[in-house]
């Protein structure tokens, strides 16, 4: 069976059950069948699909085998050799034994899409025209079919940016035309992305707090679809997609990220006053958080990045000091292991980021016991297991939860980001430097800098970073640019895509730690070498099952993996 679903009566989705004024949209426990008829006569039912809908969407709370997809980068190594993440950077990837291969995955969302559009939008649930809640289902029934748009768009753009030429497809097919479905370009694909956001952010609402009786999160909002379309065209104007260096393209990204800040007051975002915010179990409900997607309470993120030696804690995802080192000084100077008074002391007066995303040795974590990743040391070597490059994970670990005997939180809610505000500024300022090399440019179109949007997000309360000067060539700002993103984004899925867009996969060859040796009077800190990963070109895309290509024999397979 091809895996870009045929029509079926009968559809598998799950019952989302709403037990509080406000809840998370995709909080799905349950899974049943029911035919055709029996949904088109049931709002609940309706809504269910929905919910399933909205469940394809992606997490990286160790979503790779016990790792996180930042372990395919020069960001983080996963400890454990045998997890399937390694694949990415071991060598043994390929189309016969593919990693995050979400082909299929993404078509089953596109698919229940598309059947949706087809076979249950225009109903007017005449059997429940009399009750109490009629008139608030009408309010939000039809806002149904809005959502799930962008949330195919958004599947189109996780499809594309693994496979570059997939089909794209509208509507539900039978098992033949699936089979023949011939690939789009990702110019086609971009396109579609872009046209289908711009439409549905003209109709969406800004919140769900005043729309119909529950009011929930995690819904897709006009601010979800022109953050989607931002980063469409993003992508789109980047090095891997656009060769040539359309300026047009660059153009038109400045101006859909635009969109969104000069709009700002009227769409309710701003930028967090705490960092650590953003984090945490209530990031959802962040005025930067554009979009977020819940991954209930539990606590198996906590027990898989708690440091060796830790209670609960077995290691999983560790920062490289390639991540670390990108994280300046606080004046705003480059950290550098030839500066002696630096590599006697790497750890102090570091950008406040540094701190909120790595945990270092010496750091009191996760309680208020001092982490020790010296050789001998309660978290560090021989123990088995312990962190390869001297430093653990911080960035969306909640420190709250403890595996003590009797603790009182053991578990916590996760929301992974999807979107959010830092991101739309920075991808802002990368689009209106490439568009017209000059970082301080306005139009009428973008009132805003390049050199003022990534100096916004330096000096957010709490981070107060110096700004960039104004005299960086556009070169030099961008060298700064792509560090911004590295240090503001790492561990929330940009990474492993950045370097990939702007064809910058060699930085990731060579991965480096840290040795910490200690004696009676003194820390010694040392740079090593962990890792000298290969890279090649076809590393820019993934391959296409083969057991794809057998299916369907229009499928381009990616260059390289043949």
């Amino acid at each position: 069976m091809s895996t870009l679903r045929f029509k079926n009566k009968y559809l598998t989705f799950f019952i989302s059950l709403f037990l509080f004024a406000s809840c998370d949209f995709m909080d799905c426990n349950e899974a049943d069948y029911y035919p055709l008829e029996q949904i088109q006569g049931s709002y609940s039912r309706v809504k269910q699909f929905v919910t399933n809908v909205y469940g394809y969407l992606p997490h990286d709370f160790c979503s790779i085998d016990g790792a996180m997809q930042d372990a395919a980068t020069d960001d983080a190594v996963h400890v454990y050799e045998t997890s399937n993440v390694q694949r990415f950077v071991n060598g043994t990837w390929s189309a016969n034994n593919t990693i995050d291969d979400k082909f299929a995955h993404y078509y089953k969302g596109i698919f229940d899409v598309n059947y949706y559009l087809e076979n249950l939008t225009g109903l007017t649930f005449e059997d429940w025209k009399y009750g109490d809640e009629y008139e608030d289902w009408m309010k939000e029934y039809p806002n149904y079919e809005y959502e799930i748009r962008v949330l195919r768009a958004y599947f189109y753009f996780e499809l594309v940016r693994r496979f570059q030429n997939v089909p794209l497809v509208t509507k539900t097919l039978s098992i033949d035309e699936a089979n023949n479905a011939s690939p789009a370009t990702p110019d086609q694909i971009f396109d579609f992305i872009i046209s289908e956001c711009t439409a549905m952010s003209q109709v969406l609402p800004v919140s769900y707090n005043n729309f119909g009786k529950d009011k929930e999160t995690g819904r897709v909002t006009k601010g979800v679809a022109l953050a989607l379309k931002a980063r469409a065209a993003l992508y789109a104007a980047s090095p891997l997609y656009n060769p040539q260096n359309d300026k047009t393209k660059w153009v038109k990204a400045a101006e859909s990220a635009y969109e969104i800040i000069g709009a700002q007051s009227d769409l309710n975002y701003s930028l967090d006053k705490s960092f650590a915010n953003l984090f945490g179990a209530s990031n959802n409900l962040s005025l930067e958080v554009i979009w977020a997607r819940p991954n209930g309470a539990n606590n198996s993120f906590e027990a898989a990045n708690f440091p060796m030696g830790v209670t609960g804690g077995k290691t999983s995802t560790c920062p490289t000091e390639n991540l670390a080192s990108a994280f300046e000084m606080t004046d705003g100077s480059q950290f550098d292991w030839n500066d002696a008074t630096m590599a006697a002391n790497p750890y102090a007066n570091r950008d406040p980021r540094f701190y909120l995303t790595i945990v270092h040795d010496g750091m009191n974590w996760p309680s208020s016991k001092a982490v020790e990743i010296w050789e001998g040391g309660l978290n560090g070597p021989p123990l088995t297991n312990v962190t390869t490059t001297g430093y653990y994970l911080r960035k969306y670990v909640n420190n709250n939860i403890s595996f003590e005997a009797g603790a009182s939180t053991t578990s916590a809610r996760h929301n992974w980001v999807l979107f959010r505000y830092a991101e739309v500024l920075l991808s802002y300022a990368e689009a209106m430097a490439n568009a017209y090399d000059n970082i301080a440019y306005t139009s009428e179109k973008c009132g805003m800098s390049a050199l003022e949007a990534i100096n916004q997000v330096r000096s957010r309360s709490g981070i107060n970073m110096p700004p960039l000067p104004a005299t960086l060539s556009t070169a030099e700002f961008m060298a700064r640019v792509k560090n911004e993103r590295r240090v503001e984004l790492a561990f929330e899925g940009h990474r492993f895509w950045d370097i990939r867009r702007w064809k910058d996969l060699t930085q990731s060859e060579e991965i480096f730690g840290v040795s910490i040796i200690k004696d009676a009077t003194k820390l010694e800190y040392t740079k090593i070498t962990v890792d000298k990963r290969e890279i090649n070109d076809r590393l820019y895309f993934y391959p296409i099952a083969n057991s794809q290509l057998f299916i369907n024999h229009n499928l381009i397979q990616n260059p390289g993996w043949n």
